[in-house]
């Protein structure tokens, strides 16, 4: 086992037995063949990853390091420690809650904040289960996981639904302030269900600095000062990975119902897929209908109005 690092590029070099691991690991955000030279190559939100056919791994990007971490830990060989990993071995291994939400980058469903205790004895139990990052997770895998977690630790779950969010006005519908007011209110349920429990950190996975959050807090009621918000907070803390994938089934679930409700598979996203649907939704639910299941406000919106102007089609304002 050999490891080069330079210039924020981290390579390892593995076994054939560790690089299958490694594939196994990333499976869902694996493409094969991507050039002659190299296996396979991940793509995550902050990190690529790529496989060469010498048994060398590169990781490049903004989360290099972590990811280059948790593999160097795994296979026994010295880490490398950025500023902000610093900041994340502070909290590692506390008693904490952890903050994250889901559906903010979804046209379609809710937004979901769930907010989890990780008392510093469940740590190594959640590691065991496979808790990690959710963006390492399919939804098939998140599902089975998150019913283990909720057997372990206790846990808060705060829904914005799209009919609720479209009628938010002013600065109100800005996403950052209402994803301070939706963490700060998840916050405060489940520092009520462990007011018994040693809570040494609260972490949210940071969508704005620590000031900025205080600031759109500024004329909410029973704000929780004790805060840090931390970037990558799933790789900080399980009690944030945790939180993560039980609000990722949470939203799931909540779009599943939805599309029961109207006989319509609902997409994720926010993609050109997601514009058709909406387009095929509006002509058979009329436009009004809309509000009840899409973040209006989003640019896809726009899009799909823009589809009935060109083709000269008339939008069904009302459900007959």
């Amino acid at each position: 086992m050999e490891n080069n690092i330079s210039n924020n590029n981290f390579t390892i070099k593995t076994t054939n037995e560790q690089i299958n691991s490694m594939l196994e690991y990333y499976q869902g955000y694996i493409s094969y063949n991507t050039n002659p030279y190299s296996i396979a190559r991940a793509k995550l939100a902050n990190v690529t990853i790529t496989f060469y056919r010498t048994n060398n791994v590169l990781f490049q990007g903004k989360d290099a390091s972590n990811e280059y971490n948790f593999w160097a830990e795994k296979f026994g060989i010295d880490q490398v420690h950025t500023e902000q990993d610093e900041i994340k071995m502070k909290y590692a291994n506390l008693s904490a809650v952890g903050s994250d939400e889901v559906g903010t980058g979804d046209y379609f469903g809710p937004i979901v904040v769930c907010a989890t205790y990780v008392a510093k004895e469940n740590i190594e139990k959640l590691r065991h289960l496979g808790v990690k990052d959710s963006k390492l997770l399919t939804d098939k895998q998140m599902i089975p996981l998150a019913l283990e977690i909720a057997k372990i630790i206790p846990y808060s779950i705060l829904t914005l639904s799209p009919e609720k969010f479209n009628t938010l006005k002013n600065n109100e519908d800005n996403l950052n302030y209402v994803k301070a007011l939706l963490h700060n209110n998840t916050i405060n349920s489940i520092l009520k269900k462990i007011e018994n429990c040693k809570c040494e950190a609260i972490l949210v996975d940071a969508f704005t600095t620590d000031e900025k959050y205080f600031k759109y807090l500024e004329n909410a009621k029973n704000v929780n000062h004790n805060v840090t918000l931390i970037e990558q907070g799933e790789n900080a803390h399980y009690a944030v990975a945790a939180a993560s994938i039980l609000a990722r089934v949470a939203f799931l679930k909540e779009l599943k119902i939805l599309s029961k409700q109207y006989g319509i598979d609902f997409l994720k996203g926010a993609g050109r897929e997601v514009d058709r649907l909406g387009v095929s939704f509006v002509k058979s639910y009329g436009y009004n209908e809309l509000f009840k299941v899409a973040k209006v406000k989003y640019a896809n919106t726009q899009r799909i109005k823009q589809f009935f102007i060109d083709h000269d089609i008339k939008m069904r304002l009302k459900v007959e």
